[in-house]
């Protein structure tokens, strides 16, 4: 009996279940058709409201269903290839909306003289030298150890980045590694004079003692050179360099050298030493005359608008890189500074304005084991600037003053050197300019939607102010619905104890009531 009670009662309860989940089914498509005519009223209203007859076809019920379907697979059809056009114009916004162009138009232009990094070849002073070895060191000249000091600070001074070995031969000395090897060369260097001239007699050409990847040098005519100082400098207030109008003017700067000769690097005002294509070797007696081509790009003023990403360059007063003033060989330079500080944990002394602990001769040794810096120059990758000005030497011209090679010079302030570097007008300049903004955008949009979709802003407004209005309706219905009902049943809840009271004295009453009556009625007769 208990087999059959439960099974009888799993029955049951199967039942149920299974007409629950029919009255479930029921009501479920009930309301997906309640919503899909309700749908279908609101594309048609969409679709009237914004004059798009190919959406009110889609849900007329006056038309064959095959003619609904191909109406609502041209309408699906028309919106995926809008919205596939409109990617692609979006991904040529943000990816190349730049072109260079070609300006000729030359009459008028000004342009920049080139900038020239002197550094001098023996620039350590000997008197400053002994002085430091005996204040530092304890060393005089007639000690032992006097020309081993004298042979390490002629390695500090004469360290490039690119050769640096022989000062990486101290790197076992202790008495080294607190030295301050920037601060050193500043007190040994000898400082040198040159004699300035150029076409604008009114003009001060900028001269300035800076560091660089070179060692110690002087940077003519380049506003750029100024970060090089360490010093926190405004774009602003940078010196401008000597311009000239082209065409107009005999563009030049002379510069005329004492007692000393050394290497010239020849590059744009706006970039700093770093590269090895101008390099000229200036020895006593020698005046050299270089002409310069110059081919220079342009930027403008839309281009500003655009991000980097976007324009692929940056401007010299734009802040990247962690530099306040950019230019490509400065983030270069900066790059190869801290890939040194991140391998050994040691900024050499060529960069001041890189922030770090400075390299001793052991840093520097470090450094060489790592081969620095022939590895950073494949790594490092820094974007170009907007503005590039680009020198190519065209014509070189070097005469000597008559000092012979076996002549001994008797006085050597006598005995001096010149470089004059000119112009050439140039014919032809680049220019970046922005070839899609973001006008040309939204213009691309408009005609996209209305060729494949064929509204307007306007169209657009007045669909989605339907779609909203309809969404809100249908939302306060269903509130409406719920609060209604769930009031319904607060007043219920309210009322059934005062009924259930009411009920039971009701109830007592009669009870009463019936037992009087009863008592009173005459007794039955039966009746034969």
């Amino acid at each position: 009996m208990s087999n059959e009670r439960l099974w009888l009662w799993i029955r049951g309860v199967t039942a149920r279940i299974l007409r629950g989940l029919l009255a479930l089914l029921r009501l479920v498509l009930t309301g997906c058709a309640r919503y899909f005519d309700r749908l279908r009223d609101v594309v048609g209203q969409a679709g009237a409201e914004t004059g798009l007859l190919a959406l009110s076809l889609c849900v007329s019920r006056s038309i064959h269903v095959l003619e609904r379907l191909f109406w609502l697979a041209v309408v699906i059809s028309s919106v995926i290839a809008a919205l596939v056009l409109s990617r692609l114009q979006l991904e040529r916004y943000f990816s190349s909306p730049t072109v260079i162009s070609v300006d000729r138009d030359y009459r008028g232009w000004n342009g920049s003289l080139p900038a020239v990094t002197l550094c001098y070849y023996d620039h350590i002073d000997s008197f400053k030298a002994n002085e430091y070895i005996q204040e530092v060191w304890n060393v005089s000249i007639i000690d032992e150890d006097y020309f081993y000091f004298m042979d390490f600070l002629y390695a500090v001074v004469n360290a490039t980045a690119g050769n640096y070995a022989e000062l990486a031969k101290f790197a076992e000395d202790e008495r080294f590694d607190q030295i301050d090897l920037y601060e050193m060369i500043q007190r040994v260097d000898r400082p040198f004079e040159q004699v300035i001239s150029s076409f604008d007699s009114g003009f001060q050409v900028h001269v300035q003692r800076v560091m660089t990847e070179r060692g110690a040098c002087y940077a003519i005519n380049s506003p750029m050179s100024t970060v090089l100082s360490g010093q926190p400098v405004a774009y602003e207030l940078m010196p401008q360099p000597l311009s000239c109008q082209y065409g107009k003017q005999q563009c030049y700067i002379r510069m005329d050298l004492y007692e000393s000769t050394g290497v010239l690097d020849v590059h744009s005002p706006f970039e700093v030493s770093a590269t090895e294509a101008n390099i000229v070797a200036l020895h006593k007696s020698d005046e050299i005359t270089a002409s310069f081509k110059v081919l220079e790009t342009v930027a403008s003023k839309n281009l500003r608008q655009l991000s980097v990403a976007q324009r692929k360059c940056v401007f010299n007063n734009e802040e990247t890189s962690n530099l306040k003033i950019y230019s490509k060989s400065l983030c270069l330079a900066r790059c190869r500074a801290v890939m040194a500080l991140e391998m050994c944990n040691c900024v050499p002394f060529f960069y001041p304005y890189v922030d770090g602990p400075s390299c001793n001769p052991a840093g520097f040794e470090c450094l060489l084991d790592f081969k620095w810096p022939i590895w950073a120059l494949h790594i490092c990758k820094c974007p170009s600037t907007c503005t590039e000005i680009e020198y190519t030497m065209q014509t070189v011209k070097k005469s000597s003053w008559g000092v012979k090679n076996n002549e001994e010079v008797a006085s050597s302030e006598t005995a001096t050197s010149s470089f004059r570097w000119d112009l050439i007008p140039p014919k032809v300049r680049m220019r970046r300019d922005v070839v899609y903004s973001f006008e040309d955008l939204v213009v691309s949009f408009g005609g996209v939607l209305a060729l494949f979709v064929g509204v307007s802003v306007m169209g657009l407004v007045e669909m989605v102010h339907v779609l909203v209005q309809n969404l809100l309706i249908d939302v306060f219905t269903v509130l409406r619905m719920v609060f209604g009902r769930l009031r319904r049943c607060w007043r219920r809840d309210d009322h059934k104890p005062e009924a259930n009271h009411h009920h039971a004295r009701l109830h007592d009453f009669n009870e009463r009531l019936s037992l009087a009556d009863t008592a009173e009625l005459p007794p039955f007769d039966y009746v034969n």
